[in-house]
Protein backbone atom coordinates (compact mmCIF):
# COMPACT_ATOMS: atom_id res chain seq x y z
CA UNK A 1 0.00 0.00 0.00
CA UNK A 2 1.21 3.48 -0.95
CA UNK A 3 2.44 6.02 1.80
CA UNK A 4 0.38 8.90 1.43
CA UNK A 5 2.43 12.41 -0.03
CA UNK A 6 3.27 14.81 2.96
CA UNK A 7 2.78 17.98 1.47
CA UNK A 8 2.66 20.67 4.68
CA UNK A 9 7.06 21.53 4.62
CA UNK A 10 6.47 22.69 0.79
CA UNK A 11 3.45 24.79 1.71
CA UNK A 12 4.92 26.56 4.25
CA UNK A 13 7.99 27.50 2.12
CA UNK A 14 6.21 28.94 -0.99
CA UNK A 15 4.64 31.26 1.61
CA UNK A 16 7.46 32.52 2.87
CA UNK A 17 9.11 33.06 -0.91
CA UNK A 18 5.65 34.97 -1.63
CA UNK A 19 6.47 37.48 1.45
CA UNK A 20 10.19 37.95 0.36
CA UNK A 21 9.05 38.59 -3.30
CA UNK A 22 6.34 41.05 -1.32
CA UNK A 23 9.05 43.26 0.65
CA UNK A 24 11.36 43.31 -2.23
CA UNK A 25 8.64 45.13 -4.54
CA UNK A 26 8.04 47.35 -1.93
CA UNK A 27 11.33 48.39 -1.04
CA UNK A 28 11.62 48.85 -5.16
CA UNK A 29 8.62 51.17 -5.46
CA UNK A 30 9.77 53.38 -2.44
CA UNK A 31 13.24 53.56 -3.85
CA UNK A 32 11.67 54.49 -7.21
CA UNK A 33 9.63 57.40 -5.38
CA UNK A 34 12.43 58.80 -3.71
CA UNK A 35 14.28 59.22 -6.96
CA UNK A 36 11.10 60.62 -8.97
CA UNK A 37 10.71 63.39 -6.01
CA UNK A 38 14.67 64.58 -6.13
CA UNK A 39 15.11 64.49 -9.78
CA UNK A 40 12.21 67.00 -9.67
CA UNK A 41 13.47 69.01 -6.81
CA UNK A 42 16.85 69.26 -8.54
CA UNK A 43 14.89 70.43 -11.75
CA UNK A 44 12.67 73.28 -10.36
CA UNK A 45 13.92 76.92 -10.91
CA UNK A 46 14.14 78.83 -7.44
CA UNK A 47 12.03 81.47 -6.40
CA UNK A 48 13.06 85.16 -5.96
CA UNK A 49 11.78 84.50 -2.66
CA UNK A 50 14.18 81.41 -1.92
CA UNK A 51 16.91 82.87 -2.93
CA UNK A 52 16.75 86.04 -0.71
CA UNK A 53 16.02 83.56 1.95
CA UNK A 54 19.35 81.99 1.06
CA UNK A 55 21.13 85.27 0.77
CA UNK A 56 20.19 86.28 4.15
CA UNK A 57 20.84 82.71 5.68
CA UNK A 58 24.12 83.24 4.62
CA UNK A 59 24.83 86.70 5.60
CA UNK A 60 23.27 85.89 8.93
CA UNK A 61 25.79 83.37 9.11
CA UNK A 62 28.70 85.47 8.22
CA UNK A 63 28.28 88.25 9.99
CA UNK A 64 31.85 90.40 10.42
CA UNK A 65 33.44 90.26 13.48
CA UNK A 66 33.50 93.22 15.68
CA UNK A 67 37.12 94.31 14.53
CA UNK A 68 35.68 94.28 10.87
CA UNK A 69 32.73 96.36 12.02
CA UNK A 70 34.92 98.88 14.26
CA UNK A 71 37.18 99.17 11.03
CA UNK A 72 34.27 99.70 8.45
CA UNK A 73 33.01 102.32 11.12
CA UNK A 74 36.36 104.51 10.59
CA UNK A 75 36.52 104.11 6.91
CA UNK A 76 32.85 104.76 5.97
CA UNK A 77 30.40 105.92 9.00
CA UNK A 78 32.93 108.43 10.45
CA UNK A 79 33.42 110.16 7.00
CA UNK A 80 30.54 112.65 6.88
CA UNK A 81 29.46 113.88 3.62
CA UNK A 82 29.21 117.38 1.90
CA UNK A 83 25.73 117.33 2.07
CA UNK A 84 25.73 116.29 5.55
CA UNK A 85 27.34 119.44 6.35
CA UNK A 86 25.76 121.84 4.12
CA UNK A 87 23.18 123.25 6.98
CA UNK A 88 26.33 123.62 9.17
CA UNK A 89 28.17 126.14 6.79
CA UNK A 90 25.51 127.84 5.85
CA UNK A 91 24.28 129.31 8.89
CA UNK A 92 28.43 129.91 9.70
CA UNK A 93 28.47 131.81 6.63
CA UNK A 94 25.58 133.78 7.42
CA UNK A 95 26.96 134.83 10.57
CA UNK A 96 24.57 132.56 13.20
CA UNK A 97 27.33 130.90 14.83
CA UNK A 98 25.72 129.67 18.06
CA UNK A 99 23.00 127.95 15.57
CA UNK A 100 26.19 126.51 13.72
CA UNK A 101 27.69 125.16 16.90
CA UNK A 102 24.34 123.38 17.99
CA UNK A 103 23.85 122.19 14.34
CA UNK A 104 27.47 120.45 14.46
CA UNK A 105 27.01 119.01 17.86
CA UNK A 106 25.31 115.54 16.63
CA UNK A 107 28.38 114.90 13.98
CA UNK A 108 31.01 115.57 16.57
CA UNK A 109 30.25 111.86 17.44
CA UNK A 110 31.93 110.37 14.39
CA UNK A 111 35.22 112.31 14.74
CA UNK A 112 35.35 113.44 10.91
CA UNK A 113 38.54 115.57 10.24
CA UNK A 114 35.88 118.08 8.19
CA UNK A 115 34.30 118.48 11.03
CA UNK A 116 36.17 119.15 13.73
CA UNK A 117 37.88 121.76 11.42
CA UNK A 118 35.15 123.51 11.09
CA UNK A 119 34.11 123.29 14.88
CA UNK A 120 36.82 125.19 15.44
CA UNK A 121 36.33 127.91 12.98
CA UNK A 122 33.04 128.02 14.37
CA UNK A 123 34.40 128.28 18.06
CA UNK A 124 36.81 130.78 16.71
CA UNK A 125 34.20 132.85 15.41
CA UNK A 126 32.06 133.00 18.43
CA UNK A 127 34.64 133.17 20.80
CA UNK A 128 35.73 136.95 18.80
CA UNK A 129 32.47 138.11 18.07
CA UNK A 130 29.64 139.79 19.84
CA UNK A 131 27.82 136.72 20.07
CA UNK A 132 26.82 134.75 23.33
CA UNK A 133 29.14 131.89 24.55
CA UNK A 134 29.63 130.79 27.73
CA UNK A 135 32.53 132.52 30.01
CA UNK A 136 32.16 135.64 27.80
CA UNK A 137 31.03 138.57 29.92
CA UNK A 138 30.76 142.38 30.13
CA UNK A 139 32.93 144.08 32.08
CA UNK A 140 32.68 148.22 32.29
CA UNK A 141 36.17 149.94 33.15
CA UNK A 142 36.67 151.74 35.84
CA UNK A 143 39.10 154.65 36.89
CA UNK A 144 42.85 153.16 36.85
CA UNK A 145 42.11 150.21 34.18
CA UNK A 146 43.94 149.40 32.09
CA UNK A 147 44.25 146.50 29.05
CA UNK A 148 46.99 144.47 31.29
CA UNK A 149 45.37 144.60 34.30
CA UNK A 150 42.09 143.35 33.14
CA UNK A 151 43.78 140.59 31.68
CA UNK A 152 45.23 139.47 34.73
CA UNK A 153 41.87 140.04 36.60
CA UNK A 154 39.82 137.30 34.73
CA UNK A 155 43.03 135.36 33.77
CA UNK A 156 43.33 135.76 29.77
CA UNK A 157 45.36 137.82 27.78
CA UNK A 158 45.87 141.25 25.93
CA UNK A 159 45.71 140.34 22.86
CA UNK A 160 42.44 138.57 22.96
CA UNK A 161 40.53 141.33 24.81
CA UNK A 162 41.40 143.54 22.01
CA UNK A 163 40.23 141.16 19.35
CA UNK A 164 36.83 140.30 20.50
CA UNK A 165 36.13 144.27 21.11
CA UNK A 166 37.80 145.00 17.58
CA UNK A 167 40.56 147.77 19.33
CA UNK A 168 43.12 148.65 16.95
CA UNK A 169 45.57 150.55 20.37
CA UNK A 170 45.53 149.68 24.41
CA UNK A 171 43.66 153.37 25.01
CA UNK A 172 40.07 152.46 26.87
CA UNK A 173 37.71 154.74 27.89
CA UNK A 174 36.71 154.91 32.00
CA UNK A 175 33.10 153.53 31.77
CA UNK A 176 33.21 151.76 28.54
CA UNK A 177 32.01 147.94 28.16
CA UNK A 178 34.21 145.79 27.02
CA UNK A 179 33.53 142.05 26.75
CA UNK A 180 35.68 139.74 28.08
CA UNK A 181 37.02 136.05 28.49
CA UNK A 182 36.64 134.56 32.05
CA UNK A 183 36.85 131.45 31.47
CA UNK A 184 40.07 128.70 31.23
CA UNK A 185 41.56 126.96 28.09
CA UNK A 186 43.49 123.97 28.67
CA UNK A 187 45.54 122.39 25.79
CA UNK A 188 46.32 118.67 24.77
CA UNK A 189 48.65 117.15 22.99
CA UNK A 190 48.74 113.80 21.75
CA UNK A 191 52.18 112.45 20.50
CA UNK A 192 50.55 109.18 19.11
CA UNK A 193 48.13 111.41 16.44
CA UNK A 194 50.69 114.75 16.52
CA UNK A 195 47.77 116.92 17.01
CA UNK A 196 47.44 119.79 19.96
CA UNK A 197 43.41 120.16 21.58
CA UNK A 198 42.60 123.26 23.21
CA UNK A 199 39.55 122.62 25.26
CA UNK A 200 37.45 124.79 26.91
CA UNK A 201 34.82 123.16 29.76
CA UNK A 202 36.31 119.61 29.31
CA UNK A 203 35.17 119.92 25.57
CA UNK A 204 36.64 120.02 22.16
CA UNK A 205 37.40 123.67 21.13
CA UNK A 206 39.72 123.19 18.47
CA UNK A 207 42.46 121.31 17.26
CA UNK A 208 45.85 121.78 15.19
CA UNK A 209 48.55 119.80 13.66
CA UNK A 210 51.47 119.76 15.32
CA UNK A 211 54.97 118.20 15.14
CA UNK A 212 56.56 116.41 18.56
CA UNK A 213 59.94 115.16 19.37
CA UNK A 214 61.83 112.22 17.05
CA UNK A 215 61.98 109.04 18.76
CA UNK A 216 59.28 109.76 21.17
CA UNK A 217 61.81 112.47 23.09
CA UNK A 218 58.84 114.80 24.34
CA UNK A 219 58.00 113.95 27.48
CA UNK A 220 54.45 112.80 28.71
CA UNK A 221 53.92 115.12 31.73
CA UNK A 222 51.76 117.74 32.51
CA UNK A 223 53.15 121.37 32.07
CA UNK A 224 52.11 124.87 32.42
CA UNK A 225 53.52 128.04 30.36
CA UNK A 226 55.54 129.86 32.65
CA UNK A 227 56.46 132.74 29.32
CA UNK A 228 55.83 133.67 26.06
CA UNK A 229 57.66 135.61 23.76
CA UNK A 230 57.04 136.78 20.33
CA UNK A 231 60.06 136.25 17.63
CA UNK A 232 61.78 134.94 19.82
CA UNK A 233 65.80 134.28 19.52
CA UNK A 234 66.89 130.44 20.16
CA UNK A 235 70.10 129.45 21.86
CA UNK A 236 71.28 125.98 19.58
CA UNK A 237 71.60 123.23 21.93
CA UNK A 238 74.61 121.64 20.43
CA UNK A 239 77.55 124.78 21.28
CA UNK A 240 74.76 126.91 23.21
CA UNK A 241 74.91 129.39 20.23
CA UNK A 242 72.65 132.35 20.39
CA UNK A 243 70.88 132.65 17.34
CA UNK A 244 68.61 136.08 16.91
CA UNK A 245 65.07 135.66 15.30
CA UNK A 246 65.18 136.02 11.21
CA UNK A 247 68.28 134.15 11.22
CA UNK A 248 67.37 131.02 8.70
CA UNK A 249 69.31 128.85 11.59
CA UNK A 250 66.74 129.66 14.06
CA UNK A 251 64.54 127.02 14.33
CA UNK A 252 61.41 128.50 17.11
CA UNK A 253 59.15 130.08 14.19
CA UNK A 254 57.05 133.25 14.99
CA UNK A 255 56.30 132.57 18.56
CA UNK A 256 57.75 130.74 21.58
CA UNK A 257 55.75 129.67 24.81
CA UNK A 258 58.06 128.15 27.52
CA UNK A 259 57.09 125.01 29.53
CA UNK A 260 57.49 123.76 33.57
CA UNK A 261 56.36 121.18 34.91
CA UNK A 262 55.91 121.36 38.37
CA UNK A 263 56.10 117.37 39.46
CA UNK A 264 59.64 117.14 37.16
CA UNK A 265 61.71 120.69 37.62
CA UNK A 266 64.70 119.10 35.51
CA UNK A 267 62.19 119.19 32.24
CA UNK A 268 63.59 122.11 30.93
CA UNK A 269 64.13 123.72 27.22
CA UNK A 270 60.57 122.31 26.35
CA UNK A 271 58.14 124.73 24.90
CA UNK A 272 55.57 124.95 22.23
CA UNK A 273 56.72 127.06 19.00
CA UNK A 274 56.44 128.30 15.03
CA UNK A 275 58.49 126.68 12.53
CA UNK A 276 59.44 127.03 9.17
CA UNK A 277 59.52 123.63 8.22
CA UNK A 278 56.40 122.72 7.57
CA UNK A 279 56.56 119.80 6.13
CA UNK A 280 57.68 118.69 9.48
CA UNK A 281 53.86 118.78 10.75
CA UNK A 282 52.32 115.87 11.25
CA UNK A 283 54.91 113.99 12.68
CA UNK A 284 57.79 113.09 15.11
CA UNK A 285 60.29 115.77 13.72
CA UNK A 286 61.70 117.91 16.47
CA UNK A 287 64.67 117.24 18.85
CA UNK A 288 61.86 117.36 21.75
CA UNK A 289 59.63 120.55 21.76
CA UNK A 290 55.94 120.54 20.22
CA UNK A 291 56.29 122.41 17.15
CA UNK A 292 53.26 124.24 15.37
CA UNK A 293 52.45 126.19 11.54
CA UNK A 294 52.98 129.67 12.87
CA UNK A 295 49.61 131.04 11.62
CA UNK A 296 48.30 128.76 14.40
CA UNK A 297 50.79 129.06 16.81
CA UNK A 298 49.85 133.10 16.54
CA UNK A 299 46.68 132.32 17.22
CA UNK A 300 47.09 129.98 19.54
CA UNK A 301 49.80 132.62 21.43
CA UNK A 302 46.70 135.66 21.38
CA UNK A 303 44.62 133.30 23.32
CA UNK A 304 46.33 131.25 25.94
CA UNK A 305 47.61 133.35 28.91
CA UNK A 306 50.63 131.90 30.98
CA UNK A 307 50.14 129.48 34.11
CA UNK A 308 47.33 127.80 31.51
CA UNK A 309 47.95 123.63 31.78
CA UNK A 310 49.23 121.78 28.95
CA UNK A 311 48.70 118.27 29.34
CA UNK A 312 51.14 115.90 26.48
CA UNK A 313 49.76 112.33 26.50
CA UNK A 314 51.50 109.25 24.33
Amino acid sequence: MDRPIYTGNRRKNVRWRQIFIIVIILQLVLLSLYLFNRSKKLSEKPTDSTIHKINADYQKDNLPSESILKEKNNKSFNKISEKELAPVKKLFDTGNYDEAYNSIQPLLIRADENVINLLGQINMRRLLSSQSMQDKIFYVVKTGDYLQKIANEFNTTVALIKMMNGLQTDIIRTGSRLIVFNGTFTIKVSKTNNFLDLIHRDKLFKRYPVGTGKFGKTPAVEFFIYDKIIEPPWTRPEDNRHIEYGDPENVLGTRWMALRSVNDPSLKGFGIHGTWERDSIGAQSSAGCVRMFNEDIEELFDIIPRKSRVVIEN
